[in-house]
């Protein structure tokens, strides 16, 4: 659970936590932002929600990890995307008009893919 959260659950604003923590209300947004907490600022906080430093210090590093892996994962989709799109664009052939990238050779190792895929009934 995050500073954040425990906050919301306590129905707190910012200000009452920087209140009953004695941190500044600046100190409390930057902490909520995803920066990391001081030992000094994580004590407050801790004694604050009842809980140990610990507990508040692997919350923080599991956000931060959570929010790395979903940017990781965003930037994985768009690729994915975009392979899959230029996969097809190939597959799929030039357009009226356009010169063809691939060789003949190349073109008729991609219609023999297609068929064995459709006799393993995979494509459909």
């Amino acid at each position: 659970m995050s500073i954040r959260q425990r906050r919301l659950d306590k129905g707190w604003s910012q200000e009452e936590l920087a209140r009953h923590s004695g941190l500044s209300c600046r100190t409390i947004q930057r902490i909520e932002s995803g920066q990391k907490a001081g030992l000094e600022s994580l004590k407050s906080l801790a004694a604050v929600f009842e809980t140990s430093v610990s507990a508040l210090m692997q919350e923080q590093n599991q956000n931060k990890q959570t929010s790395s892996q979903d940017v990781e994962n965003s930037l994985l989709n768009q690729i994915e995307k975009e392979a899959i799109d230029f996969a097809q664009s190939i597959i799929k052939g030039p357009g009226n008009g356009d010169k063809d990238c691939l060789t003949k050779l190349e073109r008729n190792a991609i219609s023999y893919a297609q068929s064995l895929l459709r006799k393993f009934d995979i494509n459909k």
